[in-house]
């Protein structure tokens, strides 16, 4: 099969890969998040040990969830999330909870197989020069292959005020009506790193501070977080950060497809180098979902990726004295 041609079934094997059901949250985020579990089963089940997974194209994680008090997650019945953030807020020192993860990211994975195993392939994906790839643009973002990671904190489950009785009477029908508020603390850990559609050798470790909600209801879906922390490297080839984040996703489907508030989501985080605070490196990324009759939207993630020329050194710095820019771009389908 010419290169091209090869280059194209691969897309459209990444496109159609990536529009799997997802079990549970979906991650977006392009780093290890031990919060993305299913909030039915940890809301109702008062076991102090729980299991739980999410698969994903894009992120797949294994998970094991204890409940040091051993009571069920408090439900706080109708507040708002002010309230519901502030009492978190207040008993995050003392955290009832804890999330062991094992976590793996498929399409970066597979975009690195692809540049080692195939190369002529990876470069048939070249659009318009060295400047975009439609097999990076499709699965960059990424820094870790996997992480294992460890959440510390308290979580409360709440009804947020409802918008109408329709919403309200298909939402009890449904029997699925779990909004859950997190706060607390994150450790991760991995032994690899991904740049550019290649892995290398790099014991990491990511420490940091995030709250985080969920809404998800039948017919509206909410998803949000804030997150600071730092990562460090025991590869001098790689900089040492300090960075924030944020995020938000929305998909409602008592909302015109064309909504693009009700309907949209972005993520961002800016690291800084520890040494000087300067920006080292920005990632960028707005969505757009079109629903689609109460059961599945098409959405569609752009993006951008600064990394400075002082990010990397040595022999991981590809473009020496000068920065680097890339595209992000991955189709999605959300049930």
């Amino acid at each position: 099969m010419h290169a091209t041609c090869r280059g194209v079934v691969l897309l459209s094997f990444a496109i159609q890969f990536s529009a799997q059901p997802i079990f549970g949250s979906q991650k977006a985020l392009p780093s290890p998040d031990p919060l993305e579990v299913q909030s039915d089963k940890v809301a109702d089940v008062p076991q102090r040990v729980q299991f739980d997974y999410t698969l994903g194209a894009y992120y797949t994680s294994s998970d094991v969830i204890f409940n040091w008090s051993g009571k069920p997650i408090p439900d706080v019945g109708e507040m708002s999330e002010t309230k519901v953030y502030r009492d978190l807020w207040f008993s995050s020192f003392l955290p009832q909870s804890a999330i062991l993860e094992a976590s793996v990211y498929p399409m970066p994975l597979g975009g690195v197989l692809v540049r080692d195993q195939d190369y002529n392939l990876y470069q048939s994906a070249q659009v318009g020069g060295e400047g975009f790839n439609l097999i990076r643009a499709a699965t960059n973002g990424y820094q870790e292959p996997y992480a294992f990671s460890l959440f510390l904190g308290n979580v409360m489950r709440y009804k947020p005020p409802m918008r109408t009785a329709e919403e309200r009477e298909k939402n009890k029908q449904s029997g699925y009506q779990s909004s859950l508020g997190f706060i607390g603390y994150v450790i991760s850990y991995g032994a690899h790193q991904i740049k550019d559609n290649i892995m290398f050798q790099d014991h990491w470790v990511e420490l940091e501070w995030k709250i985080k909600g969920d809404q998800l209801f039948t017919l509206q879906k909410l998803q949000w977080s804030y997150k600071f922390g730092v990562k460090l490297h025991d590869n001098h080839n790689v900089s040492d950060v300090f960075f924030v984040g944020m995020k938000r996703d929305r998909l409602d489907y008592t909302s015109s497809a064309w909504d693009f508030l009700m309907n949209s989501g972005f993520e961002a985080r800016v690291d800084f180098l520890t040494t000087s605070a300067k920006p080292a490196r920005v990632y960028l990324e707005v969505n757009k979902k079109w629903p689609v009759k109460q059961a599945l939207a098409f959405s569609l993630v752009l993006g951008f990726l600064w990394q400075s020329q002082s990010l990397y050194t040595g022999p991981l710095d590809n473009y020496p004295g000068g920065e680097n820019y890339q595209v992000i771009l991955r189709p999605n389908i959300e049930f």
